[in-house]
């Protein structure tokens, strides 16, 4: 009997970020080990990739983030497959160089992530197949294909798989590194109900939120906990955007850590309606959830609206954060800087609302638009978009601005920035907002945690001076604050070392980030950036029309259709052919245009072998709402909207 033949061998990379501008390790403090470095968080999308892989290939896991970029000189093993996960596009020219490196290999090459998806056309021709949208049914139908000899050099998933879709993760590539990270990672919904101007989350995962069975949510937990995670993040762009399932996945959560001998501490992204509901509240204080993501943005009124950030335009922001921060979870408050209404004043009126705030962490950043969102079309329409030169290269720098702002200059704007968030993660000002937080806890979480002898924070305290380099005045704010703790909420002393330790990765990420900050400030100074003056291809109107007509276009195209399944993909070769042929002056849809569709719906219907047949009333009347209940039209738009502006690139 003949031996069977090698699995071929799967390498999935987690694309990571050049350590001289950006540095992801985390500090953290156990009171066994003492102060450790580690990665922040777990690669999940590898982790799925590989439980949707048959067992007819092997699988290993590289992750950027902890093992450092790949370089020409990395000993590794042959690959027959690479597939390079890219979470943002300031890893793109890592990811290309990933895309050279491994083809000079002889590795066929394949790329994915929410980068992929937003801008396929930064990607073509570096890989051999690109991944766009979510990738639960693509990624085994590229497998299959491979094993068949051929290929697709493109995957689109236009529809929205639902979650019970997506197996647990597959942990075992990793799971001696494990306590290499901060964070373990778990999903349980994907999607947002938001509509933020700024942010491209609903184009990707869509508007209505997708979630996961409960019961999986708190097995990938126990999974965590089985093998030594000490967190987990729940990567939700919006954990509470349904209420009611976050609910029962805190009501399964708070038994689950309670009967751990050691419980997890959580970590996620809500909005501030979580201000105003106590259920829930309390549930996440009482599950141990230490911190939440908060996109507060700005304390302008007029600033939120423009971003369309209309759930933080409240009568008392601040009163609804110190809310939240009663119930002992400390919020890693999120700002931008650069909106239309923001001038030069921004930054000082913005430190002044954080300090009285106490947030115990806080992230700002320079106000982007990525490529799709709504801020991005209409600042392109407005010729307000431009990259530095260097954008695309290795030394680019660490910080890469695509808005002209309308009330300061873009210089204005990057020195402003940087003096505000030096200023917030001086010593003096983190120490005043962590007591401030600590202070204002009125209901602490129900968690049963080990308490922490004087010696631990005294071990805490030694350490932190020496690696963190603390001047003789940093130290004693450090020490006040922890005895002011220790004397007043002894049980809060582990939350208190856990956000000093989050300032010290601010004040880290700060030094790499101002690192090269001189030159790229010079280089803004000279005006040396490229305005995107590329017209918008898609006329406003056409969304509106396509409503109207996008359900005959379903029902036609699914009538036809040998298979189903194409109907995504034809419809949106139909869009690309309509606007690319009418796109220009188009106002509403007339006879014309009704004709043309149905040609183009009959071409692509031909060119799957498929044929005009029947279909019974109730059928179509079914398929008709369903075109406009799924959300599939959005998602089409937005592909139409990535290849067309493709073509002038």
């Amino acid at each position: 009997m003949s031996p069977s033949p090698p699995r071929p061998r799967i390498l999935l990379v987690q694309c990571g970020p050049d350590r001289r501008h950006v540095d992801r390790e985390t500090e953290d403090f156990d009171p066994e080990r003492g102060l450790v470095k580690r990665a922040t968080m777990t690669p999940l999308a590898c982790a799925t990739l590989a439980a949707l892989t048959p067992d007819t290939f092997s699988v290993d896991i590289w992750d950027e983030e902890l093992h450092g970029q790949l370089r020409v000189d990395t000993e590794l093993a042959d690959y027959d497959i690479v597939g390079v996960s890219v979470m943002y596009s300031a890893l793109t020219y890592q990811a290309r160089f990933l895309g050279g490196f491994f083809r000079d290999r002889g590795a066929t090459v394949v790329a994915g992530g929410p980068a992929v998806s937003a801008a396929p056309e930064d990607y073509r021709g570096f890989f051999d197949a690109l991944f766009v949208n979510e990738a639960e049914r693509t990624w085994p139908r590229f497998l299959a294909d491979y094993l068949q000899g051929e290929y697709a050099p493109e995957y689109r998933q236009i529809e929205k798989p639902a979650l019970s879709e997506s197996p647990p993760p597959r942990w075992d590539g990793i799971a001696a590194d494990f306590p290499r990270y901060a964070w373990g990672s778990v999903q349980t919904t994907r999607g947002c109900p938001f509509d933020c101007s700024f942010c491209d989350v609903i184009y990707l995962y869509g508007r209505k939120q997708r979630h996961k069975p409960v019961a999986q949510v708190l097995d990938e937990v126990r999974a965590h906990a089985a093998l030594g995670a000490e967190g987990v993040f729940f990567a939700d762009d919006e954990f509470i955007g349904d209420a009611g399932y976050a609910k029962e996945v805190l009501a399964g959560l708070v038994p689950l850590n309670r009967a751990l001998p050691r419980p997890l501490r959580f970590f996620t992204q809500v909005t501030m309606n979580l201000s105003r509901d106590t259920a829930l509240l309390e549930g996440m204080a009482d599950a141990n959830f230490y911190t939440v993501v908060l996109g507060i943005e700005s304390f302008d009124a007029d600033a939120l609206k423009e971003a369309q950030k209309h759930q933080n335009v409240r009568a008392d922001l601040i009163g609804d954060l110190l809310k939240i921060q009663a119930h002992g979870i400390g919020p890693r408050g999120s700002f931008i800087v650069g909106f239309d209404h923001d001038t030069p004043a921004v930054f000082d009126s913005l430190h002044a609302n954080i300090q009285r705030s106490h947030l115990p962490w806080v992230v700002v950043a320079p106000l982007q638009a990525p490529r799709g969102t709504k801020l991005w079309t209409r600042l392109r329409a407005e010729g307000r978009l431009a990259t530095p030169r260097k954008a695309q290269s290795r030394d680019r720098g660490a910080i890469v601005l695509n808005v002209m702002p309308l009330g300061m200059t873009r210089p204005q704007l990057l020195e402003g920035f940087r003096d505000l968030v030096e200023r917030l993660s001086t010593w003096d000002a983190a120490c005043e907002r962590i007591r401030g937080f600590i202070a204002g806890i009125q209901r602490p979480p129900r968690v049963v945690e080990p308490e922490w002898p004087e010696a631990v924070t005294d071990r805490f305290l030694r350490e932190a001076t020496d690696a963190w380099a603390l001047t003789s005045a940093e130290r004693t704010a450090l020490g006040d604050t922890l005895r002011e703790v220790r004397r007043t909420a002894p049980a809060m002393l582990p939350r208190t070392v856990f956000f000093l330790a989050r300032n010290q990765n601010e004040r880290r990420r700060h030094e790499r980030l101002f690192t090269d900050f001189d030159a790229v400030l010079d280089a803004e100074r000279k005006g040396d950036f490229i305005p995107d003056t590329q017209p918008v291809y898609v006329p406003p109107t056409f969304a509106t029309a396509m409503r109207d007509v996008f359900p005959d276009l379903y029902v036609r195209l699914s009538r036809d259709l040998p298979d189903r399944r194409d109907v995504p993909e034809a419809s949106r070769e139909v869009l690309v052919d309509f606007v690319s042929r009418w796109g220009e002056g188009f106002q509403t849809i007339e006879p014309q245009h009704h004709e043309f569709l149905r040609e183009l719906c009959d071409a692509a219907v031909a060119a799957r072998g498929g044929h005009p047949g029947a279909m019974a009333h109730d059928e179509e009347h079914a398929l008709r709402t369903q075109a406009r209940r799924t959300g599939l039209l959005e998602a089409l738009l937005k592909d139409v909207r990535d290849e067309l502006a493709s073509w002038g690139r």
